[in-house]
């Protein structure tokens, strides 16, 4: 069959100031179907110019989507548009996971696939194939008549069974971001997440249990990343990626028998750092040199509330010792927790500014945000000020919040920003242009058909 996979453009944070990557999500299923003998191409509107308005579809059997929650509005109207030209429309990603059944019951897309879909998407493409449109398949929903059917999914047990993702299928070139002055591209070693915090939804999309592929596979795609492809610098995109020092360690010294030499950077837990000195050292040794660690807030209550198993006194410890390793910290800030007030939130401000006087290089800051999927979107569905997905981008308060006022919580989400980046410190080394992008709340191109009924969340 011919496939076109879709990864619709972003606008948020990252994409803000110029951080975005590969798909690998469709890059792993372009990969696992073409193994099947499927025709596929990818087109991400990120890099890629692509109006899907003007007849785009009509050289494909099945048109496949992606989405988080900013993007689901531009993902159904793709969709409605490809529905138009006839064609089959499946749907996936963390927005479509946790929301398909307002996806079939209006008809914006004609089978959803829950979780991962390297297992999944195959058996659906094959039981079109054969005529059958209504298989019973792990990870797959469709509306059946009036009935919505669908079966949980079941997670790729063995990830070391998957080919590497088929980055053949992108235009490479076209992805600019580089770390440590070199070009950069991501890659993913393991899948899920144990921790389950409140505001994430990692957990359930991906699974409580942990699976990590194997250190000599995650060793041979970096290896084909640095020698075929060129790249220098590498962002590890796993959820987190320091939850076994031993692989991690085992990952590091094998980057330098294979006499790669690069730059790298992680996803990372404050309380996975501390106590594991000969990790950090492996992991500098091989090239890391920045870790984001979500510390979240300066109140103790806070980060109860937000399930993160966490004190928030042990963050200036785990910056002096990455510091001592030469690692710099990338650190992340949630604001707005419900019990929270402005006092609160401006003491996390200024924790925050300690801890980059110390050595934090970059400091984020979002307003908490209930995304579907997540146990605070369950507790908080009810009291939303809006369904604009759009709004839903970490810049923007969508719930009523006891305490404080949308105004009152954007300016001082804006301030908080202010605060930090024009002390002499990030003035000298990133400059006002960096915070003006952070803070902007710029709209997505306006590339929506009109005509297409509003999605909302």
């Amino acid at each position: 069959m011919r496939i076109l996979l879709v990864n619709p453009s972003d606008s948020g944070y990252y994409y803000r100031l110029g951080a975005f990557y590969p798909p690998l999500g469709l890059a792993y299923l372009g990969a696992v179907l073409r193994r099947e003998g499927h025709s596929v191409r990818i087109v991400d509107m990120n890099v890629d110019d692509f109006n899907y308005k003007a007849g785009a579809f009509s050289d494909y059997d099945v048109v496949g989507i992606s989405s988080d929650t900013v993007r689901i509005q531009l993902a159904c109207d793709i969709a409605l548009e490809a529905k138009k030209e006839g064609k089959k429309v499946i749907m996936g990603g963390p927005h479509p996971t946790f929301d398909f059944e307002r996806l079939l019951k209006k008809g914006i897309a004609d089978y959803v696939i829950l979780g991962e879909g390297e297992e999944a998407l195959p058996k659906l493409l094959k039981s079109l194939s054969e005529g059958n449109p209504y298989p019973e398949i792990d990870g797959v929903a469709y509306k059946k008549g009036e009935k919505i059917e669908v079966r949980p999914p079941k997670f790729v047990k063995n990830l070391d069974d998957l080919p590497f993702p088929d980055r053949d299928l992108l235009p490479l070139e076209k992805y600019k971001v580089k770390f440590d002055g070199k070009r950069a591209t991501s890659l993913v070693t393991s899948r899920g997440c144990p921790f389950n915090c409140e505001f994430c939804s990692a957990s359930q999309f991906m699974g409580l249990l942990w699976r990590k592929r194997s250190v000599a596979n995650v060793l041979d795609e970096i290896e084909i990343l640095y020698k075929k492809y060129g790249y220098r610098s590498l962002i590890f995109f796993d959820d987190n990626f320091t939850l076994d020092p031993k692989r991690v360690i085992e990952i590091s010294e094998g980057m330098l028998k294979r006499d790669v030499k690069i730059s790298w950077w992680a996803f990372s837990r404050a309380d996975e750092v501390l106590g594991h000195e000969d990790m950090l050292e492996a992991m500098s040794k091989s090239g890391c040199r920045m870790l984001f660690i979500g510390f979240e807030s300066a109140s103790d209550e806070v980060l109860k509330e937000y399930n993160k198993k966490l004190k928030s006194e042990i963050a200036f410890e785990v910056i002096k010792l990455l510091k001592k390793f030469r690692i710099d910290v990338f650190a992340s800030f949630i604001l707005g927790a419900q019990r929270e007030t402005k006092d609160m939130i401006w003491k996390t401000v200024k924790f925050a500014k300690k801890l980059a006087k110390i050595g934090a290089s970059i400091v984020q800051f979002s307003i908490l945000t209930p995304y579907p999927g997540t146990r605070l979107f369950a507790k908080l569905r009810n009291i939303l000020y809006t369904r604009d997905p759009e709004k839903f981008d970490g810049t923007h308060l969508v719930f009523k919040h006891p305490n404080l006022s949308r105004e009152e919580m954007e300016n001082l989400f804006k301030k908080a920003y202010f605060y930090i980046y024009t002390s002499p410190k990030f003035l000298f080394k990133r400059g006002l242009p960096f915070f003006f992008r952070l803070i902007s709340n710029k709209p997505r191109r306006k590339l929506y058909n009109e005509e297409c009924l509003r999605y909302g969340v």
